[in-house]
């Protein structure tokens, strides 16, 4: 019986990135079905969306687990070390999920923030970082050996997952909510309503401009993070933004302009980026590049959105918040290329 690793499998990488990837959509087709489905009870095909993909992924690797025993690994070897936090989570999201039926039979589903923040619905999420870990830390683990883009992409589909995720978790800060469809109530002086026309209207811009802050912060630390990691091959910041972003816009569009906005953020961002990439070179290791590559992606992802914003729904914000809000998008790039670069130095 041999006792060494597993040696990598790219098809095997392949398989597992694209059923994390589909469990984490499944999850927005979920969140989709709450907001526009009568939904009273676990058992749903939304749900099983995601209970399928798990049941894939447990196909996937139980199937290679066992074609290398027989081959001679032991079990314990039979998958690939990178694989190993994976493996812990599939027990995870099954327990996960058995809690979830339980929680909902005693208290009922949830609904708005409250399904995001359910601790059983963390749980599973948590679950589905740690398997689709697998395909990146087995990228990371051979990319001195791994020089084709085609053997490094499983890279990128299992930072998408994470993405997806991210902004499954943190779906109440998506959208800005910069267009004149979200506007609040008009404040008007002297009226009954002021105050509290004042109020919705303050709390409004400023959960905005926060949200802006934190999806720079997304968006860009993805990105800095790739290109700290691997060498990147052409369109790859492009695919990730674009199956990272578009879900959480497709399960909230609600006959908005929000999903055809995201995707165009995702592809005109994406693009620049991996334009800036094949030219510019960003590495830590390159102090100037790296700053500029940070600065351009979230200034460009938001800047986007306000013009698009602008073109169709119009924007209720005043230019000060808006200019304002796109400044601090450049400055959360910055102060995150500040950050890698002083985690390199130490």
């Amino acid at each position: 019986m041999q006792r060494q690793a597993v040696p990598r499998s790219v098809v095997f990488d392949y398989a597992v990135a694209v059923c994390c990837l589909w469990i984490a959509y499944g999850f927005f087709v979920d969140a989709w079905a709450h907001g526009h489905v009568p939904i009273e009870t676990f058992f749903t095909p939304y749900h099983a969306t995601f209970y399928l993909g798990m049941v894939a992924v447990v196909t996937v690797m139980a199937t290679f687990a066992v074609r290398n025993h027989r081959a001679g690994y032991a079990w314990s070897e039979s998958l690939p070390r990178a694989y190993r936090l994976a493996a812990i989570g599939i027990p995870f999201f099954f327990i996960a999920g058995l809690g979830d039926m339980i929680w909902h039979s005693l208290l009922g589903l949830e609904e708005g923030v409250d399904a995001l923040l359910s601790p059983t619905h963390q749980l599973i999420g948590l679950s589905i970082f740690f398997v689709s870990s697998g395909p990146i830390r087995s990228v990371l683990a051979d990319r001195r050996h791994a020089r084709d883009y085609a053997r490094q992409f499983p890279l990128v589909i299992g930072l998408a997952t994470w993405l997806v995720l991210v902004h499954f978790g943190t779906a109440y800060a998506f959208d800005p909510a910069a267009g004149r469809t979200n506007a609040p109530p008009p404040i008007v002086p002297f009226a009954p309503t002021y105050l509290t026309a004042l109020g919705i209207g303050y709390y409004k811009v400023s959960v905005g401009v926060l949200i802006v802050i934190a999806q720079s912060t997304i968006v860009a630390g993805f990105a800095l993070w790739l290109v700290s990691r691997v060498r990147t091959g052409p369109g790859w910041i492009t695919a990730m933004f674009v199956l990272g972003n578009a879900p959480a816009a497709a399960a909230f569009t609600n006959h908005t302009w929000l999903l055809a906005t995201t995707v165009l953020q995702s592809l005109v961002a994406g693009g620049l980026a991996d334009l800036a990439v094949a030219r510019w070179h960003p590495r830590p290791e390159r102090p100037a590049a790296f700053t500029r590559f940070a600065v351009l992606v979230p200034v460009t992802y938001i800047g986007v959105y306000v013009l698009t914003t602008l073109a169709t729904d119009g924007v209720w914000w005043d230019w000060n918040v808006a200019l304002g809000a796109w400044i601090w998008s450049g400055v959360c790039g910055y102060a995150l290329s500040l950050l890698v670069r002083a985690r390199r130095a130490a």
